[in-house]
């Protein structure tokens, strides 16, 4: 399946079904720290992990469209410290990367953080682009937000496109967004994620809501995965990746799903 069929007549009507709030009434920062879940599954399972929840989740509207894109330069060191970190099991580690919404024309540099407890915590910079070598201002950021790296000393690592659809509860306390056409570039080498789709929750603390319990229904289970390690392990694969092979090879299962 093509990245241009992904969005099909039945997935948009199924979107229709959802009351629009305006990306600009949410509160602006909010949910910067949280809880992240994901479950990948392929992109037909979405209308049926969209039933019955229309009446509990709105849908985010960005510049009149509910379909956003989303462009992430990440940033690493030579010897691939936040690659080696998350796969060796650090509980404490960071990402660095700007990340641009076409739709809106903004692009934030911005430090993910994430602790011993499962939480995660982002801090950012309005940027006016993707500026490398950094400039003055960002470098201090990162200082003032990351330890024991030196900012001057990171480089662009894996550069990641994506389609995005995000939804909020009625009463505000969850979020989660569809990422889909996940596509992922490291200097002339791409590769792509098919026809998976990765839900991911973000909530205030963990609990079973509503989208939760759907996923549970339909027997979609949860996984820890990166974006940005999958990634880099599919594109560098002289790295030792070990820790990773479960998830990547339940994307592949899932992409398989389409030819079979």
């Amino acid at each position: 399946m093509s990245s241009s069929s992904l969005i099909t007549s039945e997935l948009m009507a199924a979107f229709g079904e959802f009351e629009r709030v305006p990306l600009e009434e949410l509160l602006e920062g909010a949910q910067m720290e949280r809880v992240d879940r994901k479950f990948p599954f392929h992109i037909s399972e979405v209308t049926k992990v969209l039933e019955g929840l229309a009446g509990s989740y709105k849908i985010v509207k960005a510049a009149g469209s509910v379909v956003s894109p989303y462009d992430s330069l990440y940033f690493d060191t030579t010897d691939y410290l936040f690659f080696r970190k998350h796969h060796n099991g650090f509980l404490n580690r960071d990402k660095i990367r700007y990340r641009s919404y076409p739709r809106t024309h903004t692009t934030f540099l911005e430090v993910k953080s994430k602790n011993n407890k499962g939480r995660t915590a982002k801090s950012r910079i309005e940027c006016a682009d993707l500026n490398f070598p950094l400039k003055r201002d960002r470098i201090e950021f990162l200082a003032e937000n990351i330890t024991k790296i030196d900012p001057a000393s990171l480089i662009p690592s894996v550069f990641i496109k994506y389609k995005r659809v995000a939804f909020i509860s009625t009463d505000g306390t969850e979020r989660f967004s569809l990422d889909f056409n996940i596509t992922a570039t490291l200097g002339d080498k791409e590769t792509d994620f098919g026809s998976v789709v990765i839900l991911e929750v973000k909530q205030d603390y963990k609990f079973t809501s509503l989208v939760i319990s759907r996923l549970r229904e339909l027997h979609i289970g949860e996984a820890s995965m990166s974006k940005y390690c999958l990634a880099l392990a599919m594109l560098k694969p002289d790295l030792k990746s070990n820790r990773f092979k479960m998830s990547l090879r339940q994307i592949h299962k899932i992409i398989h799903e389409e030819n079979c």
